[in-house]
């Protein structure tokens, strides 16, 4: 499909096709099956192989996965054995297939994610994409689909939506949803997809980033947008066309504004500093009288070389290609003073109040799962403690370990003594090493036993002095704020 041909949106035909594949058994659990763990992700290089053990094992469903995962002409008879007339015409009319002679072409991908059936372009071909372009489910759309919350609200807004995933996922917990994007091919995708899931309350809306919905409010927002910090304008699902991190503070502050009282963003964004030392100083700038709690988790960072090369590694087999476009891109950077550039997620919670908190904490990304009652807790226990008068106040509260967290004893290294660890089985899945002492005040949270009384009792069985038994109750205050803060943690 070339740039100027977008997908048809048919509503009826996808709906259409939707039901037809469904009835296939057209899922990521089956693809798994025929393919190993790693085929729903199949890519370019991937293809041969996957063919060949599809031969192995010929099927109705194996032939849907020829054509829609692994984007193989396939032979008219069959796609019509297994999706019978209504299916084929159905990919027909939506632009996502040709059928001329005895083949059945496709024209564009329908792949699996999340409990839905997405429809998006091809394989990408990197220089040879066109400017819409639009991508498939990839890994930082995972990240965005982990990092939101999916509590029930009233509007929610995917901004720079793409194929539509993330408006898809909001639609299931809201009421009314709005994508916007500046690409009306992605939007095409979109209205299709929701089509091919049975999902019907998605408006969507033409524009750049957030000017389609100017002055309204949303309970929830979210966004994968361009936020790639490069010198080029390439493709609009990658690179914003705006200098060094400016999209992302757009996004970051117009977001912050747009949300309503208690309403939750999840942002996927860039942010640049002078060197490492420093990464987050705009962080401060961007959020300073946000209205909004704010949890930045750093995914990626790096120096412009290893960032310059990890998002033009599509070059690779072209030495001299790849080399120009290295010079090029660390050039840029040099011209701006940017020696360090961080890719991660902005969470924010708008609350009322005068004082807001802002925290970043460098996550693994592959280490990261499903985190929407971890960010949950995280903000609730902001509020909390902006709602204390200091952390004295913490002293009378009752503390509890989230019921996802289990205690791990470790032994140090050089040392017969173990260290107590705590670790989160969701989420963000951190780890945490308690001070000696403080775990000892940790074992007796049990949501009853306020942090006072328990710093008193292990005062007691230790037979602490009066200044040793402080240190641990400075310990203690600053401890159980960051467990408050992690999302290990919670008041009751």
């Amino acid at each position: 499909m070339s740039e100027q041909e977008h997908p048809t949106p048919d509503h009826a035909a996808a709906s259409t096709l939707g039901a037809v594949l469904r009835r296939t058994g057209y899922t990521e659990e089956a693809i798994v099956d025929l393919l190993g763990d790693e085929g729903p992700g199949t890519d370019t290089a991937e293809v041969p192989v996957h063919e060949r053990r599809l031969h192995l094992w010929p099927s109705t469903l194996a032939t849907v996965v020829r054509l829609l995962l692994l984007q193989l002409p396939v032979e008219l008879d069959d796609v019509t054995e297994a999706l019978g007339h209504e299916g084929v015409e159905a990919l027909v009319r939506l632009g996502l297939a040709e059928a001329g002679g005895d083949l059945v072409t496709p024209r564009a991908r329908i792949v699996p994610a999340e409990g839905l059936l997405m429809a998006f372009d091809g394989f990408a071909r990197g220089e040879d994409d066109p400017v819409g372009y639009v991508a498939s489910y990839t890994p930082t759309a995972s990240w965005l689909a982990a990092l939101t919350p999916r509590r029930r609200v009233g509007r929610a807004l995917d901004v720079g939506t793409g194929n539509g995933i993330h408006a898809l996922l909001a639609a299931g917990h809201s009421d009314h949803v709005v994508a916007t994007d500046v690409n009306a091919r992605a939007l095409a995708y979109t209205e299709i997809n929701a089509a091919l899931n049975g999902i019907d309350n998605i408006e969507t809306r033409l524009g750049s980033l957030f000017e389609p919905v100017a002055g309204e409010l949303f309970d929830l927002i979210t966004c994968n947008a361009p936020y790639v910090v490069s010198p080029e304008s390439k493709w609009q699902y990658r690179d914003g066309g705006l200098p060094a991190d400016e999209l992302s503070e757009r996004v970051v502050r117009t977001a912050a504004a747009s949300l309503t009282e208690d309403g939750l963003a999840a942002l996927l964004v860039s942010w640049v500093a002078e060197s490492g030392d420093e990464p987050d100083e705009r962080l401060d700038e961007w959020l300073d009288d946000s209205g909004c709690d704010a949890w930045v988790l750093s995914l990626n960072a790096a120096d412009p070389l290893d960032h310059a090369a990890g998002w033009n590694e599509h070059l690779s087999s072209d030495p001299a290609a790849y080399g120009a476009a290295l010079d090029e891109w660390v050039e840029y950077f040099a011209s701006l003073g940017i020696g360090w550039i961080s890719e991660g997620a902005v969470l924010l919670h708008r609350r009322d109040g005068e004082a807001h908190a802002l925290r970043v904490d460098e996550v693994d990304e592959d280490d990261l799962e499903f985190a929407g009652d971890q960010i949950e807790r995280v903000f609730a226990s902001q509020a909390r403690l902006a709602a204390l008068a200091g952390d004295d106040a913490l002293l009378d509260e009752a503390p509890t370990l989230a019921r996802t967290v289990r205690v791990e004893r470790r032994l140090a290294p050089g040392s017969r003594e173990n260290d107590t660890w705590l670790v989160l089985d969701e989420g963000t899945n951190a780890e945490y090493e308690l001070d000696p002492d403080v775990a000892e005040v940790v074992a007796l949270f049990d949501g009853d036993r306020t942090l006072g009384r328990a710093i008193a009792l292990v005062g007691k069985a230790f037979d602490l002095e009066r200044r040793e038994l402080a240190e641990l109750r400075d310990d203690s205050l600053a401890e159980l704020r960051d467990l408050l803060e992690l999302g290990f943690a919670e008041l009751p």
